[in-house]
């Protein structure tokens, strides 16, 4: 985990030296986490909704489907304009660092960037989720929290080799040519094991969850969010995963171009 935090502040100043554009893709990050978050706080008021509506008048009912429609509507356009400005700050970013890069530079450089931005968004996710969950139930909270440092250092584990061997691969393919097959393998594979990891701690959580709701000490609403959250956080580390081990990938070739320079 620490060796993850570290390759990304390390790519995070090498990619953005400019000091205003790391304050801007910083915010782009949080307001990924922000919808997150209120996605799963709209989805809490909602499953109170469904499974309390013999409490609540009809008038009401019709107004927080229309809020929770609109709502809906407003995080995805929201996350359109957040992800086309990314473009725009990732352009405006290289172009006031003023390198003397080849076109091929330039593409490992974009392809970084695009997924370091994706990392950053996950984590600022995940600790969203965190804070989510221990508003919803401490300890689970605190099982998800062991849970998920457990995933992230098998995964950090998992980059570090990964970013080894991508660079191995970099250097051999200069003497003889290494089959598209064997480099796309090596990378698919290394990031479906820590998709598969995550799946592995999601799937203790949701068992703890059951048990926590059977037994009457998480209400039927919180259990239904805290279910749509693992999921979600689930989603996140998996994701996570592929764009680390294509992180890796991008990077290893601007490293061994440095190397040979």
């Amino acid at each position: 985990m620490i060796f993850i935090i570290k390759e990304m502040f390390n790519g995070f100043h090498y990619l953005f030296p400019k000091g205003k554009f790391r304050i801007v893709l910083i915010a782009l990050a949080a307001i990924a986490a922000t919808i997150s978050v209120s996605e799963l706080l709209v989805m809490k008021f909602f499953a109170t909704l469904v499974l309390n509506e013999d409490e609540f008048s009809r008038e009401f009912l019709g107004w927080a489907i229309a809020g929770f429609l609109l709502f809906f509507v407003l995080t995805r356009v929201s996350q359109y304009f957040q992800k086309s400005y990314l473009i725009k700050a990732f352009a405006r970013s290289f172009r006031a660092a003023k390198k003397n890069q080849t076109a091929k530079e330039e593409n490992k450089e974009w392809a970084m960037a695009f997924e370091l931005s994706k990392v950053m968004s996950s984590a600022t996710q995940l600790l969203a989720i965190i804070a989510f969950f221990f508003f919803l139930s401490p300890l689970l909270a605190l099982v998800n929290l062991i849970i998920l440092i457990t995933v992230l250092q098998f995964l950090g584990r998992v980059f570090k080799k990964q970013m080894l061997m991508q660079k191995e691969l970099v250097l051999k393919n200069r003497k003889k040519r290494v089959k598209p097959e064997k480099r796309y393998s090596i990378r698919v594979k290394a990031g479906e094991s820590g998709a598969l990891m995550a799946s592995g701690g999601t799937l203790i959580l949701l068992g703890l969850l059951l048990y926590l709701s059977v037994g009457g000490q998480i209400s039927p609403a919180n259990a239904l969010v805290i279910f749509l959250g693992a999921r979600l956080q689930n989603a996140v580390i998996s994701n996570t995963s592929r764009s680390l081990m294509r992180y890796a990938n991008s990077s290893s070739r601007i490293d061994s171009d440095n190397d040979i320079e």
